[in-house]
């Protein structure tokens, strides 16, 4: 996938950040971890979020810091 596809439109951003809004206030916290989990899979596909190598996180992060800023929240609100 080329960086022009996966360039964050701040629409797009702002619409995964309303989310995280409403899922966190949620009450239960299994279904609130279950929505992270899948708002986290929104986002990966949305902008195809690295998973693996380390050099490409890296790289991804410093291009696209907002979009893994709210990524990283998404991950550390979850209940385990």
């Amino acid at each position: 996938m080329s960086v022009d596809n996966i360039i964050p439109d701040q629409e797009t951003l702002d619409r995964f950040k309303e989310r995280f809004e409403e899922i966190r206030e949620v009450k239960d916290n299994e279904i609130k971890t279950i929505r992270l989990a899948a708002l986290m899979t929104d986002m990966e596909s949305a902008y195809d979020i690295p998973l693996v190598g380390p050099l490409r996180i890296a790289a991804f992060n410093q291009s696209f810091s907002e979009v893994m800023e709210l990524y990283k929240q998404v991950s550390q609100a979850r209940c385990f």
